[in-house]
């Protein structure tokens, strides 16, 4: 019986740990005419935690956040007046 307990619990801290992996996103910022947009700041917030995780995107106008916690998030972009 102790046997077959530890045998489950082993399994349901494997499954727990496993279940902690991290997410990545990305994408490309461009503007109304296509054109890839360089120094776009992009945002993402977890909406539970309220946590923010802040990105610019490279001279070809993509954007990578390379681990984000499970969860939803929100994502925003902004380019300051007059960068383009």
């Amino acid at each position: 019986m102790k046997v077959l307990l530890s045998l489950f619990l082993m399994c349901l801290c494997a499954t727990a740990a496993f279940a902690q992996a991290n997410a990545s996103v990305g994408g490309t910022a461009s503007d109304a005419s296509g054109a890839l947009v360089p120094g776009v700041t992009v945002t993402a917030r977890n909406v539970n935690t309220g946590l923010s995780t802040v990105v610019v995107t490279n001279e070809t106008g993509n954007y990578q956040f390379a681990s984000l916690q499970p969860g939803i998030y929100r994502l925003t972009a902004s380019l300051p007046a007059g960068t383009t």
